[in-house]
């Protein structure tokens, strides 16, 4: 069954006359009339039979004009949305990143579609812990994500900025009174932490071992808000990305002086992987954009100090 003939089937049972199908297709009669036979042989059934002047369908035609349409309009369906797909102004971008980078991303997007002016390109983002990040990316299940470096070599990365790890003490809390810590202070306290499953609980982990420091551990949890709520009810202290959206209510941030690294965000990105030209503008803008994190805390006046 060649596709041709649905779209010449469908004129004529329209139309209900070969010359006006022939004329809106481009085509001539004679070649729409052996395109025709050619289908009703291949069916083994009559499609069409005379009326007058013009043509009308048979039962059979009548049967399966519906299935002849909906073929047809799905494919126009698949079509259109290819190419809404490869349309850099139209098309979608699928981003991933770490809890605590949300706010940034989500700044970050808007800013694009801005300054861009690319209003029509839908962005999804889904924030994950840093092992679903690499299994997702490496499997195709999402374009771009923003976190710290996946060592893997089908993996491009672009850097975007530093995320500071600081502590996170409730208000009341004897520590609120400082104006910030050291990795000593956190000697015996009740600690809230990031389940073992992400980095900075592994990171801090090895901290508090090479220091000989005990703490401990109340709870755990992968998520930055809900750390946020822990500590915010009294539970505990804990070490996390600065929190971007400001001081989390009920508690107070405290830079740490020694021992902690800042965390190194990347865009990040599959090479094997065909992307999309949406997905290729916005990575391209990225990387011309330069360290789009660092650009976010100077925009929203943040600069680590300690909170009052």
């Amino acid at each position: 069954m060649q596709l041709q003939w649905l779209y010449y089937f469908t004129a004529i049972a329209e139309l209900e006359h070969y010359t006006k199908a022939a004329y809106r297709l481009h085509v001539s009669q004679s070649n729409l009339s052996h395109a025709m036979r050619d289908m009703e042989n291949e069916l083994g059934t009559k499609l069409f039979e005379p009326h007058g002047r013009n043509i009308r369908l048979t039962k059979a035609g009548e049967l399966f004009l519906p299935y002849a349409l909906r073929t047809l309009n799905t494919l126009e369906s698949g079509i259109n949305t290819l190419k809404e797909y490869t349309n850099p102004n139209t098309g979608s971008v699928n981003c991933a990143g770490f809890y605590s980078v949300e706010a940034f991303a989500t700044d970050l997007l808007i800013r694009y579609r801005s300054e861009t002016n690319r209003l029509g390109v839908q962005f999804q983002y889904g924030s994950q812990g840093w092992y679903d990040l690499r299994k997702n990316l490496l499997e195709g299940k999402v374009d771009l994500i923003f976190c710290t470096r996946i060592d893997a070599p089908q993996i491009g990365a672009c850097y975007v900025g530093n995320h500071p790890l600081v502590a996170l003490v409730p208000e009341h809390h004897p520590l609120a009174r400082r104006k910030s810590l050291k990795m000593k202070d956190f000697q015996g306290v009740d600690f809230v932490a990031f389940d073992a499953s992400g980095q900075i609980r592994k990171q801090v982990d090895q901290l508090f071992q090479e220091r000989g420091i005990q703490v401990n551990l109340v709870m755990e949890s992968p998520n930055d808000v809900i750390l946020y709520g822990i500590v915010a009810a009294g539970h505990g202290v804990a070490i996390v990305p600065y929190p971007l959206l400001g001081v989390p209510y009920g508690t107070k941030i405290l830079p740490i002086e020694d021992g902690i690294r800042e965390r190194r965000i990347y865009l990040q990105w599959n090479q094997e992987r065909y992307t999309a030209p949406a997905v290729e503008y916005f990575k391209n803008y990225v990387i011309r954009s330069g360290d789009v994190l660092n650009q976010y805390f100077r925009r929203k006046g943040i600069d680590f100090i300690p909170t009052e």
